[in-house]
């Protein structure tokens, strides 16, 4: 289902519930509530990693015995990387969701995962989780630590969007570059699936093949359709949180609530 950018639900926010700016420019509550609500587009990018994650087990049953040590290896990479992609997620979640917590003036508590966490993500080169993306995470950590402490004080607001959106900023090109990468394998897996479909399916010539060539080429298309839905996806993701950081910059510069 298609979401709403940021800027929509703010101006849904401003005709149910008035007056969403305050005099002084600042950001008010409902502009960062919408901005915490667009935290669910970060769900998407969650499901289109765990795809990512567990290409082996979609490929299997089309890889040739050496293709099928390769992708071993790789889906060990895979699954080691998913650890950390899935903390670096849930820090940007929990941050923005934090954030939704002060703007309502309520008690914030971040996850025991993010909770236990530390700074223990590593650097995946070529990825987009570089250094400065680990060191990003690092600072939002401690944000989140301090949105914990200073609940109920809902001035500072502002402030911890200035001091966080440099981290967000770098956080969000590395998940859109790790949909990159995702797009990327998700177009050679598409190849050697239906590169062997193809090849079986021009074999498949005799009367006693009919009905598995049928069937088969029930399969190429679905998977056909699978992949293009899936490239989409992608696509969709990174507009969606490019929209997000624009978002957050623009009520980053706008200051500290009264």
């Amino acid at each position: 289902m298609k979401r709403l950018p940021a800027i929509a639900l703010f101006l849904s926010s401003l005709l149910l519930g008035g007056c969403a700016t305050s005099g002084s420019g600042a950001p008010a509550s409902a502009q960062v509530l919408a901005l915490a609500d667009d935290a669910k587009a970060l769900q998407a990018f969650g499901e289109l990693a765990l795809r990512h994650r567990d290409s082996y087990d979609r490929l299997r049953p089309y890889l040739s015995e050496r293709q099928d040590a390769s992708e071993k290896t790789l889906d060990r990479q895979r699954r080691a990387m998913h650890a950390d992609v899935a903390l670096l997620q849930l820090g940007v979640s929990q941050y923005l969701q934090g954030l939704g917590q002060l703007a309502r003036d309520d008690r914030f508590a971040f996850t025991s995962e993010i909770n236990a966490a530390g700074v223990t993500i590593r650097a995946w080169p070529g990825t987009g989780i570089d250094d400065r993306a680990v060191t990003a995470y690092t600072i939002l950590l401690r944000l989140l630590a301090r949105m914990h402490g200073e609940a109920r004080q809902r001035q500072m607001l502002g402030q911890l969007m200035q001091e966080g959106d440099a981290a967000l900023q770098t956080l969000v090109s590395a998940l859109n570059s790790l949909l990159r990468l995702y797009d990327k394998a998700g177009d050679n897996e598409r190849d050697i699936v239906l590169g062997l479909l193809e090849t079986d399916i021009a074999f498949a010539d005799t009367p006693a093949q009919r009905l598995l060539a049928v069937l088969a080429k029930t399969v190429q298309q679905s998977k056909v359709d699978e992949y293009r839905l899936y490239g989409l996806r992608h696509t969709l993701a990174q507009r969606q949180l490019a929209a997000l950081a624009q978002e957050h910059a623009r009520l980053a510069a706008l200051g500290e609530l009264p």
